[in-house]
């Protein structure tokens, strides 16, 4: 039988070479009760464990942190980039401190402009709706009551004075218009008359007429007077005046006698813009007496002129 002290060096020695293999697992029961008189410590895990199968290298560039206690070092967590390529460089410090913001800034220019613009536009807005209410009440105006343009008649022609003998040609003419109002709503202003003689389509005369106002269904006469001296007005050709000759020693002499008329429209305290009448009285072929400078219309034979807006 071995005595105690020859088994001891021998569990001694198994148990060293337990430590020696690391490929063995840790000591069993019956190594560990054999230590029982010693200080109870954990057991030191090997250092040459197997690594997992799933592992993640360390950051290139940095060393490789050292193991306490006898334990390997976790692995590094994956990176979190969201879905995004990880920032290679970061020239900003994670550890920097935010700079405090700006005070807040508003801009009154931008406000100011913004209510220019309002109040640009409702000004355009009140001129467009004024311009249309004024566009629809004129025309409703007009539509309801319809104003006509008088009606002009030449009812009496006199030539007196007709000379071409003399080098300076002269003539004088009368005509007597009947202006009438054709409207049963609306009075007639002829505010001014300017009446004008033509030898076809050559000046001769021109002058002014009294102004005229014709109440509803009214009607008035123009008396006309006009004169023409090359001494005095404006020098008629000499080649008119020989036309003007020829046709008189042909038996008659045709003229052409106008009116511009400035006229407007009233009814009770509506007024219409103001309208520009050309009256043509045209062809108006007179007669002269023997060998006389005094002729006229025939009579009884008047002309009604057209008159354009």
């Amino acid at each position: 039988m071995a005595t105690p002290s020859e088994d001891q060096p021998k569990k001694e020695l198994d148990q060293g070479s337990d430590t020696d293999h690391t490929t063995h697992p840790p000591a069993t029961a019956t190594s560990s009760s054999s230590c029982a008189g010693q200080a109870r410590h954990p057991p030191s895990p090997p250092l040459n464990y197997p690594h997992y199968a799933i592992s993640y290298a360390p950051v290139i560039g940095l060393p490789h942190p050292q193991a306490q206690h006898g334990y390997a070092p976790p692995p590094p967590p994956p990176p979190n980039n969201h879905g995004y390529p990880p920032n290679a460089s970061n020239p900003y410090s994670y550890t920097q401190t935010a700079s405090p913001l700006p005070p807040t800034y508003y801009d009154t220019t931008q406000s100011n402009a913004t209510g220019n613009t309002g109040l640009i536009r409702c000004c355009l807005a009140l001129l467009i709706l004024f311009i249309l209410a004024s566009c629809l009440s004129t025309f409703m105006a007009w539509f309801i009551l319809h104003p006509l343009v008088p009606i002009f008649r030449v009812e009496a022609f006199h030539v007196s004075n007709f000379n071409t003998t003399n080098p300076d040609f002269a003539s004088n003419w009368e005509a007597n218009v009947t202006v009438k109002n054709p409207n049963r709503k609306l009075t007639v202003y002829l505010n001014e008359i300017r009446s004008f003689m033509y030898y076809k389509e050559d000046y001769l005369a021109s002058d002014f007429v009294d102004p005229l106002m014709l109440q509803i269904k009214e009607h008035d006469v123009l008396h006309v007077k006009l004169s023409a001296n090359n001494l005095v007005e404006h020098e008629v050709g000499d080649w008119v005046v020989d036309d003007m000759v020829r046709d008189r020693n042909g038996g008659s002499l045709s003229f052409n006698f106008r009116l511009q008329v400035s006229s407007s429209f009233k009814s009770g305290t509506w007024w219409t813009r103001e309208h520009i009448l050309k009256v043509c009285c045209d062809n108006l072929n007179v007669q002269f007496v023997g060998a006389t400078g005094n002729g006229m219309l025939p009579f009884g034979e008047s002309r009604r002129c057209s008159v354009h807006v």
